[in-house]
């Protein structure tokens, strides 16, 4: 685990993974998440030869909270990242509130992103979409419009309270009304721990990263335009995805020139950890490895 100083003075976090001499990716957590966010199996990386970076988002685990921020921050962060790691260029893998950061490397750093994969990932969503959500999410949407700022940390610092005490139970709960699939997922023992390890991290410093990616999440625009994406783009999702519709993401792949599409059926949120093989391999092959 590492950490370097960015220009404006924040300090930020990440880690390496995988093979140091593999094709470089840069994978994006979720929300909440943070640089130990990752696949329960990491010796995939190591057997499809990618040398993965994670980062810790501003608020979450080592990084420094960085107030309001859009998701367009993202882009300079990772940036100085690969700066600091001796990265030219390299591919980008964003899932659930990762999905549309990965968008917003792709989107600015044009010369320096060899593809993008953004996998079950979040996007604004409409009034239809909200009610297809699971209720954590519904009730998050209902009070940052009813109470802004203020009121969503308060309510998150109760989850984190949860998620601190009892990682496994807490997640269980938050995603009590997800896809069957998901519970399946959830149940496994590996990935229990590398949830319980994740999140103990991500979320000791506070909910800060926590907040501020669930407002940054449902504005749009994001602060970037995802028509300036011109690296090979393909987004995975499931048509069943309770956390983050279908419906939304299909207006964000709109927007992105020669963007392609894969639906899972009935795979829930958690299809890209299940798939992971499938999506890295295809990744792979779109950035040229």
């Amino acid at each position: 685990m590492s950490t370097l100083t960015l220009a404006d003075g924040r300090t930020y976090g990440y880690a390496e993974w995988g093979d140091p001499a593999g094709a470089p990716l840069f994978w994006i957590h979720g929300t909440p998440g943070g640089r130990l966010s990752r696949h329960p199996d990491t010796s995939l990386w190591q057997r499809l030869g990618l040398r993965v970076v994670t980062v810790d988002r501003p608020g979450y685990g080592l990084s420094t909270p960085l107030p309001g921020r859009p998701v367009a921050h993202i882009a300079a962060d990772v940036a100085a990242v690969a700066d600091q790691l001796g990265l030219d260029r390299f591919a980008v893998l964003g899932g659930s509130g990762g999905g549309p950061h990965a968008l917003a490397v792709a989107a600015q750093l044009t010369n320096r992103v060899l593809a993008c994969a953004p996998v079950c990932s979040a996007a604004p969503p409409d009034a239809a979409d909200i009610t297809q959500m699971i209720e954590l999410n519904r009730k998050a949407f209902q009070i940052i419009t009813e109470a802004g700022r203020p009121g969503y940390a308060q309510f998150l610092a109760g989850w984190r309270d949860q998620l601190l005490a009892d990682p496994v139970g807490g997640l269980r709960a938050a995603m009590a009304d997800a896809a069957e699939q998901d519970l399946d997922w959830l149940s496994r023992e590996d990935v229990q721990q590398v949830q319980a390890e994740s999140l103990a991290d991500a979320l000791a410093p506070g909910v800060d990263g926590w907040v501020d990616d669930g407002i940054s999440l449902i504005h749009d625009p994001w602060g970037f335009d995802p028509a300036d994406i011109r690296c090979p783009t393909r987004f995975w999702h499931s048509d069943d995805d309770a956390n983050a519709p279908l419906s939304a993401i299909r207006r964000v792949v709109d927007q992105v020139p020669g963007a392609r599409l894969t639906t899972w059926h009935a795979q829930g949120h958690t299809a890209p950890s299940r798939y992971a093989e499938q999506v890295l391999s295809d990744l792979l092959s779109m950035a040229g490895g």
